[in-house]
């Protein structure tokens, strides 16, 4: 399909969830929410395709 994109976003547990979600992810370094918009941001306006944007 022309004009078709499809990328992955990939951001962990986000920092604002860890309260309630942080013992099921031990060992992972959380993420602010903010941080995360940014990369699903520019998975949707950017132009690349076929990527895996990790938020770190």
């Amino acid at each position: 399909m022309k004009g078709l994109r499809i990328n992955i976003v990939s951001p962990g547990v986000i920092e604002e969830a860890m309260e309630v979600f942080g013992p099921y992810f031990r060992g992972h370094n959380p993420v602010p929410a903010a941080r995360a918009a940014l990369g699903y941001a520019k998975s949707v306006e950017g132009r690349q395709t076929g990527q895996t944007f990790r938020i770190l």
